[in-house]
């Protein structure tokens, strides 16, 4: 009866029977929890790689689509030396259980630039990502990075998830100044934008010509115009002056003035700034010449517009309308750019060429006379009395100058932070 009665009695069924699942839902619960760390360990892993192959990149960025190729090989380089953990138990002994992130390359140049591919080089302007070509080329200022893979589940394999993905995007910008650098010396004459079609100038390969102060004069109409670089001060014959002084004296704080100001020019020839650019002065264009290193500048199709002596600045581009070349520029139109300009020759009156510079194909030996560093024996029609500058510009200009400083990573975010 008391045998009976003890087999029958359901007191402490439930707490044995609990101490009984406890166990196995620990290990379950617990497995668990390791599988999910661990995916989400490889999701910052992955996040971590992308960040640093986008910021890799961006580092590598010029408003020039010859260095693409570097920038993509930068940020596919960084990407593969941040592996992802695939398991747990050893580690990243010898990468044995990791993964590299291998970013795949689309191609070469402005053709390898996929917009669904790993690597996709556009324009980030704050609010979002807008790849090439949808972005102008001119315009490509970040880099952004995608991956997705597979991580292999441990405990969550039992359930039939062997695997689960993982996927991360990071855009990484270059940080651009609206002003020239500070290490370059702006010099007060701004280009007409007329010659740049787009990303490329139709004029680059030919000189500045700067000789004219009238669109239709007999010696041509003019690329070019002084221009003031200080906020506040008229194109005149003692500012610019002035300004030329700072420039040639290494007074090279960039410029005030940023794209998109209005810049005062002057068509004059300015002849108190032509006499001491000609001059004797230790900071004049002779002795520029003298000292300088060989230079170059390309033509679009890549060979030698101009390779040899000169003073290399930075200038100004200006809009001077559809019309090419542009009659004569007044008034104060606005800034649109900036590109590197190489000064070749300074042409004073009389047929006087400031240096014997006799690059091949020159147009300003003809302007002065074989007894004053030319080779004319009489002047073209129209240029007796005239000065100019002469020089060679690059083919592409940039709305601000490239900066090799990565910018901040606040623009480095998913795709749902940034789009």
């Amino acid at each position: 009866m008391d045998l009976r009665r003890w087999l029958w009695n359901e007191k402490g069924n439930v707490l044995l029977f609990t101490t009984v699942l406890v166990v196995p839902l620990m290990i379950i619960f617990g497995g668990l929890a390791l599988d999910l760390a661990h995916l989400g360990t490889a999701d910052d892993e992955l996040q971590r790689s992308l960040d640093a192959a986008a910021l890799a990149g961006a580092g590598k960025l010029g408003y020039d689509s010859s260095v693409w190729d570097a920038a993509r090989l930068s940020a596919q380089s960084y990407a593969s030396l941040n592996p992802v953990r695939l398991a747990w138990d050893t580690g990243y002994a010898a990468n044995r259980n990791s993964a590299s992130v291998n970013l795949a390359l689309n191609g070469t140049g402005t053709a390898g630039n996929a917009p669904n591919g790993n690597i996709v080089l556009g324009h980030w302007d704050g609010a979002g990502f807008t790849p090439y070509p949808a972005a102008a080329e001119n315009t490509v200022n970040a880099v952004l990075c995608r991956y997705q893979t597979t991580i292999p589940m441990t405990f969550l394999g039992l359930l039939g998830f062997a695997t689960l993905p993982v996927s991360g995007q990071a855009i990484a910008w270059a940080t651009q100044p609206v002003t020239p650098p500070v290490n370059e010396c702006v010099f007060p004459i701004a280009l007409s934008s007329c010659f740049f079609g787009g990303s490329t100038s139709a004029g680059c390969g030919a000189t500045v010509t700067f000789i004219s102060s009238s669109g239709g004069s007999a010696v041509g109409g003019n690329t070019a115009a002084w221009a003031s670089i200080v906020p506040g001060q008229a194109a005149n014959d003692a500012n610019i002056l002035a300004q030329v002084k700072a420039a040639a004296g290494g007074a090279c704080s960039g410029a005030l003035l940023s794209t998109g100001n209005n810049e005062p020019v002057n068509n004059g020839q300015l002849n108190n700034v032509v006499n001491w650019l000609t001059g004797n002065d230790p900071n004049a264009f002779p002795a520029k010449y003298a000292a300088s290193p060989q230079l170059v500048v390309k033509k679009a199709d890549g060979t030698d517009a101009y390779r040899g002596k000169g003073w290399e600045v930075y200038v100004p581009v200006i809009d001077t309308g559809g019309g090419c070349p542009p009659a004569a520029i007044n008034g104060s139109p606005p800034i649109v750019g900036w590109t590197r300009m190489v000064i070749t020759q300074v042409q004073g009156k009389n047929g006087q060429c400031a240096v014997a510079n006799h690059w091949s194909g020159n147009p300003w030996d003809a302007h002065c006379f074989a007894s004053k560093n030319g080779t004319a024996t009489n002047l073209p029609p129209g240029g007796a009395g005239q000065t100019g500058i002469f020089g060679y510009y690059d083919c592409k200009y940039s709305p601000a100058p490239p900066s090799t400083i990565v910018g901040p990573i606040t623009a480095t975010a998913r795709l749902r932070l940034v789009q």
